[in-house]
């Protein structure tokens, strides 16, 4: 229990003790001397192993790729744009570790089984996987949405996030096991009027994760789900932006924190997720809203 600002536990029991006297019990002492904290203060994963990240290209999946690569990981990211890949990689390459960028769309089984293979045959296998392409969908009434923007949602929001599964699992168990993130939304939480087929496609991302979790909790691979709420710096806010004139400050003023959510905020909560620090945690949804959901 640190009684200033710039004192931490770091996992070890003598610090603690020294921090609070009071606390200096024998069967106290030894059930923390039981307790082996999966980490050191500033460390989180594992120097060393390797994520793969689709949608790394930009937004909240290149923050997440760079906050892997501050950890010393392995990235490997995958996305449509070739010139955005690029330039993706020689951030992630400027922070000291290795990156492969690759070209493909994840509605494409070959393009991941393909990627899925490059990554593990480049690194030497996969340890977290962070399924974050997707993309927004159409403001319109219910009767308004047609059968193309029906197909586009569900291809790319939930079919991508399966076929990016179905071929990071098995990598994961030949490595030993591992993590997955995927990207659901506000939307996987609660409806949202007048986008009615994005919210099904993210409902659809959430039970995905939670029936996933279900079937490798005993496989040594947990999976969970990181519920952005709006955030700024990202494809869909761009599209926000130039497609519906006036939400966005709409969308700020119902946030409670009266602002949009970065991606660098949202980036952490992956690194969390993937860290031995949440090695109970499999088969959530952490919403990330700046409270909106919270009354």
């Amino acid at each position: 229990i640190p009684r200033h600002r710039d004192e931490s536990l770091d996992g070890d029991v003598s610090t603690l003790t020294r921090l609070a006297p009071e606390l200096r019990t024998k069967p106290l002492i030894h059930a923390l001397e039981a307790i082996q904290l999966p980490f050191k203060s500033g460390v989180l994963v594992v120097q060393g192993k390797t994520i793969f990240i689709t949608g790394g290209n930009e937004g909240i999946g290149l923050a997440t790729a760079l906050a892997f690569a501050q950890q010393g990981v392995n990235i490997a990211i995958f996305g449509r744009r070739n010139d955005k890949n690029t330039a993706a990689k020689k951030q992630i390459e400027a922070a000291g570790v290795k990156c492969i960028a690759i070209d493909g769309d994840v509605v494409d089984e070959t393009a991941i089984a393909d990627a899925i293979k490059r990554t593990t045959d480049t690194f030497g296998g996969l340890n977290y996987a962070f399924n974050n392409a997707g993309v927004s969908g159409r403001t319109a009434p219910f009767n308004a949405q047609g059968l193309d923007e029906f197909d586009r949602l569900i291809n790319i929001n939930l079919k991508g996030v399966w076929l990016s599964m179905k071929y990071e699992l098995p990598a994961m168990l030949a490595s030993g096991g591992g993590s997955i993130v995927n990207t659901g939304s506000l939307a996987s939480t609660v409806g949202l009027p007048m986008q009615a087929l994005y919210t099904a496609s993210k409902h659809a991302v959430l039970g995905l994760t939670k029936a996933a979790a279900l079937e490798y909790a005993r496989q040594g691979i947990r999976i969970n789900a990181v519920c952005p709420g709006t955030t700024g710096g990202t494809g869909i806010h761009a599209d926000v932006v130039k497609n519906a004139p006036g939400l966005e400050s709409m969308l700020i003023a119902m946030v409670p924190m009266g602002r949009l959510a970065t991606p660098a905020e949202m980036a952490g909560i992956v690194l969390y997720l993937c860290s031995d620090a949440a090695s109970y945690v499999t088969g959530q949804a952490i919403t990330l809203d700046g409270g909106f959901t919270a009354g």
